[in-house]
């Protein structure tokens, strides 16, 4: 490991789910929003007192991720957004509506529980312990799952919302497929049994870990099944809707709600394309695949201009980095000498988890590879880190509970929310 893991929180976080009658917030339903907690939600307070109410564009809120924000919500699908805040309230009462996602909590960077949402608007109780807390939430699952929208929270028990440091200076952007969105990368092994959304986990995809290793920012602009000109099972060598059809895109579900690339540049992009493009016959030619990578290349200097960007690619296929290494050295031949190629291993099939994606130790293993290779061609300095301190590769939290469980930091277990949870059966 090349990031060592955190040590469990000795303090127990609890997750209390409630559902809301009635609207939220602008006075509609409970003048107290906080008045249908049970007694045993904080332990630490014997009544729970009138709350502050957070509006999700609270500018002390931050969100890493493209989010269509205002006063009421903030909606998002793509895998890995983030919401990050700090406070010192003992109860922070989360709003989400949602059902289709999962989320990471973690709290003060330790993986404190995985939230599996419920249908509607409903209220999430996160118990703290006394003092100041960094509470971040990362969706674990991919746009596929669909749109999520938080609403705000309320602090009860007189808490405020804290300002939060600085963010890390650079940013990496990720365009690509399963593999970036960390498709069954917690899976047991190929045969997930048909229910995927357990063993989903994002932010342990090798692009947010190799961000938090080089001290980045990240956003995965990532689709399942999709490729760069056709995606996987066309019967034709073209689709309608390959990975650039959502490039411009607030949400990947929205075609409709255009993204503001001003809003958030980053210092490089990162491109893995290739694998569903050449799954099954008919594969599209060379011209037409390094074409399509030539475009999506184009809309990405458009809307940032030329910047260090890398085309990844895994061992599995040698025809796609053959295409690849050809797309880019016709980019380096037109001028544009910041596009770099990349190659990392594949893993083994003992590192492999549903429909033979790489499970969480695989992607660590792509992600020190991609870091090796890219990191001197960035030159950021080795401080290079934000004050949220998340330069971890791999997170720890108590066993049954978090996404790895271990002993004195040794013999790392992968557990899956259906281990931790049992909610195998859930139908979407």
């Amino acid at each position: 490991m090349f990031i060592k893991a955190q040590k469990p929180m000795a303090t127990s976080i609890s997750i209390v789910v409630m559902a809301v009658f009635g609207l939220l917030g602008c006075g509609a339903g409970s003048n107290n929003p906080s008045s249908s907690l049970p007694n045993n939600v904080n332990s630490s307070s014997s009544a729970v007192t009138e709350a502050l109410s957070i509006a999700p564009n609270d500018v002390r809120i931050r969100y890493t991720g493209r989010v269509s924000l205002s006063a009421d919500e903030a909606v998002y699908d793509w895998p890995n957004t983030q919401i990050e805040f700090r406070t010192n309230a003992p109860l922070v009462e989360l709003k989400l509506e949602d059902g289709n996602n999962d989320y990471n909590i973690f709290i003060d960077n330790q993986l404190s529980q995985v939230l599996s949402t419920k249908n509607g608007v409903q209220r999430y109780a996160l118990n703290l312990p006394v003092g100041d807390h960094h509470v971040l939430l990362t969706k674990r699952t991919g746009s596929n799952f669909g749109v999520g929208r938080f609403l705000g929270f309320n602090l009860p028990n007189g808490g405020q919302l804290l300002e939060l440091p600085a963010p890390p200076i650079h940013k990496i952007e990720f365009i690509g497929d399963s593999y970036t969105v960390g498709y069954g990368n917690e899976g047991p092994g190929l045969d997930c049994a048909g229910n995927l959304r357990p063993y989903e986990n994002s932010f342990l995809s090798y692009a947010p870990i190799s961000a938090r290793v080089l001290g980045a920012q990240s956003h995965s602009i990532a689709v399942s099944g999709k490729g760069a000109v056709r995606n996987y099972g066309d019967i034709n060598t073209t689709s309608p809707d390959p990975v650039p059809t959502f490039y411009n895109r607030t949400l990947a579900t929205r075609s409709d709600l255009l993204w503001n690339f001003t809003t958030w540049v980053p210092d490089a992009v990162v491109i893995k394309l290739g694998t569903n493009d050449h799954s099954t016959d008919p594969i599209p030619s060379s011209e037409t695949f390094i074409q399509g990578i030539h475009d999506l290349i184009r809309q990405v200097n458009n809307a940032y201009g030329q910047l260090p960007l890398f085309l990844l690619a895994d061992s599995s296929s040698n025809l796609v980095i053959e295409r690849l290494q050809r797309a880019t050295q016709e980019q380096v031949n037109m001028g544009n000498i910041q596009v770099h190629f990349v190659q990392v291993e594949h893993p083994p099939q003992s590192q492999l988890g549903c429909d033979w994606h790489p499970k969480v130790e695989a992607h660590e293993a792509m992600a020190a590879q991609l870091v090796k290779a890219i990191k001197p061609i960035l030159s950021w300095p080795d401080e290079n880190s934000g004050s949220t301190n998340l330069k971890f590769a791999a997170a720890t939290a108590p066993p049954f509970v978090g996404m790895s469980a271990s002993s004195e930091g040794n013999n790392s277990i992968h557990k899956s929310a259906v281990d931790r949870f049992g909610y195998a059966t859930t139908s979407f």
